[in-house]
């Protein structure tokens, strides 16, 4: 056989070679096909960062979850808080508000089909109806709940967070179910609608007061305006420096978060305290009240 015919057991090498000295190593395999190939070092970045991601996906999908047993039920603390028709308003928020915090929450998530994911009211991968998805194999799943934000009637928008995969199937049957802390729902409401909550919309829709999201959102304990005395304070000194204020005291709202009882001096006539009134109005207007108080109800008594 000639020495110059090329030999057809290394066809690589000999057309590396021809072209007057190849590059070494892996090089020459990569020029053999035209493209400019990546340098060694590179490459093994590249295979580095791919394992690495593997295997932090990998941690992920082996985490437990808190919630990985849900089947979509409510909790029965929270329906027993519900259902409360003896106490006091007051009494009842604030008992639904601890139940609520102590466990979790649904909040729902366009059911746009990935796959092996189950939409509301049906069966998802663990084979059980309605159950909510567990969100370990997402990064995070409830953030696109804000995307299914309510629109309430005062103009404001609003998280909806449910008690029950069912309450949720039965507001809307094309979402899905995604269980979350309360603390990931609170920081999600500041973040991307009003800093509210709308509690089972379509069946009790139930807003729960601003200033309670808020807290939970910021790590801290909720204390009610109605026996929150530093706040009592501060709304106590606003408004007593409104001309015709002779003084102010408060209770628990029957419809709303404050009552507050406002004395005004009646010697000046109805016209004088109808001002004094609206400048008391004007002053639990400031939206810097919004995170302290939620609704207030202005009662005037003659002083």
């Amino acid at each position: 056989m000639s020495g110059s015919a090329a030999d057809p057991a290394h066809p690589a090498r000999d057309r590396a070679g021809a072209g007057g000295g190849g590059a070494p190593g892996g090089r020459e395999a990569g020029a053999a096909g035209g493209r400019e190939p990546l340098p060694l070092a590179a490459t093994d970045a590249q295979v580095r960062a791919a394992l690495a991601a593997r295997a932090k996906m990998e941690r992920l999908l082996a985490a437990p979850t808190p919630f990985a047993s849900d089947d979509g039920s409510a909790d029965p603390a929270v329906t027993a808080a519900l259902e409360d028709t003896e106490s006091e308003r007051h009494l009842r928020l604030d008992r639904l508000w601890a139940a609520l915090t102590a466990g979790r929450l649904i909040v729902p998530v366009a059911a746009h089909a990935r796959p092996g994911r189950g939409a509301a009211g049906r069966a998802d991968d663990s084979g059980r109806a309605g159950a909510p998805e567990s969100g370990t194999r997402a990064e995070d799943p409830a953030r696109d709940a804000a995307a299914l934000a309510v629109d309430l009637p005062d103009g404001r928008t609003a998280l909806p967070v449910f008690t029950s995969a069912a309450a949720m199937t039965a507001w809307r049957p094309d979402v899905r179910p995604v269980p979350v802390d309360p603390r990931r729902a609170a920081r999600l409401a500041v973040l991307e609608t009003d800093r509210l909550w709308i509690l089972d919309p379509g069946t009790r829709d139930l807003r729960l007061p601003r200033p309670a999201v808020v807290a939970l959102a910021d790590g801290r304990d909720w204390a009610p305006s109605w026996r929150n005395e530093p706040v009592q304070r501060e709304i106590a000194a606003r408004l007593g420096a409104v001309e015709g204020v002779a003084g102010v005291a408060f209770e628990p709202g029957a419809a709303v978060e404050l009552r507050i009882f406002i004395r005004v001096e009646v010697s000046g006539g109805a016209s004088a305290v109808a001002a004094t009134m609206e400048a008391c109005r004007r002053a639990m207007a400031d939206p810097a009240w919004a995170d302290l108080v939620d609704a207030v109800e202005l009662c005037p008594l003659p002083g």
